[in-house]
Formats: structure tokens, C-alpha cells, sequence
């Protein structure tokens, strides 16, 4: 029988003894390095904010095409900021693509929107009109400030609980660089999924260091079960005060592999009735390392019997080269991927 995520009591981060902080740590690292999965209630997100954003991020996706046109997503920067349009996407060539598909004929069932650090001028954010949507860009920017004090708690206790120094991770991460991504996957026929051409999200690793993914009631979120690679399990839903918290690739790459990324995707609700898959909606914080910090193997995990296995490179290469390869560019036919 698979083994299911650890579900822990995250209070104790704030209010509780030295000896709960350290069960709790140790319970949170070992969750990590079994499944890359872990899911969190009495987190130190406030509720109301959660509510709130959940709910002005169904009132943008229902605006008006010319009011989230000018905002639209511009996949050549190499940093994702907007809105990106219905299929844009194609999250089957990060880890689905074997090397003998030639063009994207796999698409993602899906429009989303990203945001970032409210005072990052190198890859400033684009909102829509305040008299649009009056507050979504206050409440994008608290929710931004709360994950990431989040993110860096729990980036200490992975270190502690390690034996490594506690701001090991923190240290390489101010969230300059961490982003907001949200997710609306419309109603859609359960053939289009079921044909294997379309998928809500395909298959995929995070990027960054953790992602902090923020539940919808209707389910569709699965993880891979670690003892039977490719079978994947349905995540379930107890409640909205729940966090489910990812390794993502570049905690991999700094642990030279001993904390391996949580592998996941989206599909249709595993208890659905019916022919039409029901609308759904996500909210993600995706935690990343400073741009300019390395994401090759720390030197806490490298040693004569450890060889590095990744290369170094700036967390802004890495992010750029691994956004290429799922916004790949139709030439003359085929496609260019970049990475």
C-alpha cells in the first residue's frame, strides 16, 4: 500500500517547547525526504488572506479579454509576469517529452497569472487596472510577504533538523525572486483529457527551493508514489486552513539529490461523476533562490565520497533555461527548446 503525505500540526513553529519545534522538524524533514510532499494546518498564513486571495483571483479570471490583454505573459523574458493566455503553457516538455515529439501537440488545460517581489524592478509585475479589480494588487502583495516568511521558517527547520547551519537555505533567499502563480483550469470535457493530447498540468517538478500550493476543493492535485514510479496519488482534501508544501528542483540541486523534488500534476477529480470536469482553481507560492546565488551542490552535501552531479549556474540561468523548455517556440514547423 502507498504511503500517504505526513499531514503536521504547524503551531508549535511559533508557540511550542523547544522539544515540539524539534519533533515537528524532524517530522517535516522526514516527509520531505520520502515523498518531496507535506502538508501543513495551523501554518502562519492568515486565513482571512488566503480567503481573500482565493477570491480575487476567481473575480480576474472572469474580467474581459481587453482588460487582461494588455497584460498578457511575455514567455521570451524568461521570467514569467501577467496573464498567460489558454494553452500558452505546454508543461508535457519538462519531463513527459522522451525526444521524438517534434512539435507541441500536448496542451495544458489552463490560463494562470504570475507576480513577483512588489519591488522587483528587473522583472517588475503587470496588474490590471485598480478600477478593474480594485484591491487585487494589495492582496497579491500581503499574500506574497506572508508565504515568504513562511518559506523562510521552514527553510531553517529543514537546515536545523539537517545538522547543517540553520540559514544554510535561508541565507541564498530574500523571496526577490520567489513568485505568486495562480491557476484556472475551466470546465472541460473528461474525453479531451482522457484522449491523452490535453492535460489539466502534465507532470512536472517546481523549480525553486519549496512551492507552498494552497488547496481547492475540487480535487484533481496528485503526487507520484515514490515506491511505484509513474502510479500517481490523488492529493485529498481536508480543509481550507491546509498548505501542501513541494521540494522543488533547486533543493535537489543543493543537496546533490538527497532531498529529491516532488514530482505532481493536475488532472481530473479522481471521484468525478459525469461527463464535464468541473471548473478549478490554484494558488501557488513558488520560494526561489536570489538571482544571482548558485544552484549547483552546496558544499555541505559534496565530499570525497559525494562527487557534485549538477553544474553550477545563477538560480536566474537555471529558472530561465527550464522556462524555455515549456514555452517552446514553433521554427518553420518544429520546435526550438531551449536547455
Amino acid at each position: 500500500m502507498p504511503s500517504s503525505i505526513p499531514v503536521l500540526d504547524a503551531a508549535c513553529m511559533v508557540n511550542g517547547t523547544a522539544q515540539e519545534r524539534a519533533d515537528f522538524g524532524d517530522k517535516f524533514l522526514k516527509g520531505m525526504l520520502e515523498h518531496g510532499f507535506v502538508k501543513l494546518v495551523n501554518h502562519t498564513v492568515p486565513m482571512p488572506i488566503v480567503e481573500d486571495t482565493f477570491s480575487q483571483i476567481k473575480k480576474f479570471f472572469k474580467l474581459p479579454f481587453d482588460v487582461k490583454k494588455p497584460i498578457i505573459n511575455d514567455p521570451k523574458k524568461g521570467q514569467q509576469r501577467g496573464w498567460s493566455p489558454p494553452g500558452e503553457e505546454k508543461t508535457w516538455w519538462l519531463e513527459s517529452n522522451t525526444g521524438d515529439v517534434e512539435s507541441p501537440q500536448f496542451g495544458d488545460n489552463k490560463e494562470s497569472f504570475d507576480c513577483g517581489d512588489p519591488n522587483d524592478k528587473q522583472f517588475p509585475n503587470q496588474w490590471p487596472a485598480d478600477s478593474a479589480l480594485p484591491g487585487y494588487q494589495k492582496t497579491m502583495d500581503q499574500f506574497f510577504y506572508d508565504c515568504g516568511r513562511l518559506c523562510i521558517d521552514l527553510l531553517e527547520v529543514l537546515a536545523t533538523r539537517m545538522q547543517v547551519d540553520p540559514k544554510l537555505f535561508s541565507s541564498r533567499c530574500t523571496n526577490e525572486a520567489s513568485t505568486i502563480r495562480i491557476n484556472h483550469f475551466p470546465p472541460v470535457a473528461r474525453e479531451t483529457l482522457e484522449t491523452g493530447q490535453v492535460s489539466r498540468i502534465w507532470p512536472h517538478n517546481d523549480f525553486g527551493i519549496i512551492s507552498l500550493v494552497f488547496p481547492d476543493r475540487t480535487g484533481g492535485l496528485e503526487y507520484e508514489d515514490r515506491q511505484s514510479p509513474g502510479t500517481f496519488i490523488p492529493m485529498p482534501y481536508n480543509g481550507d486552513d491546509e498548505v501542501v508544501v513541494i521540494v522543488s528542483e533547486t533543493m535537489q540541486r543543493w543537496t546533490n539529490g538527497l532531498v529529491r523534488a516532488g514530482l505532481h500534476r493536475v488532472t481530473k477529480p479522481v471521484d468525478m461523476v459525469g461527463d464535464l470536469v468541473p471548473e478549478r482553481w490554484s494558488l501557488v507560492y513558488f520560494n526561489k533562490a536570489d538571482r544571482h546565488v548558485n544552484v549547483g551542490p552546496l558544499k555541505e552535501f559534496v565530499g570525497p565520497d559525494m562527487d557534485a552531479v549538477y553544474e553550477d549556474l545563477s538560480a536566474l540561468e537555471y529558472q530561465s533555461m527550464r522556462n524555455a523548455v515549456h514555452y517552446p517556440e514553433p521554427v518553420g514547423g518544429t520546435v526550438t527548446v531551449a536547455g
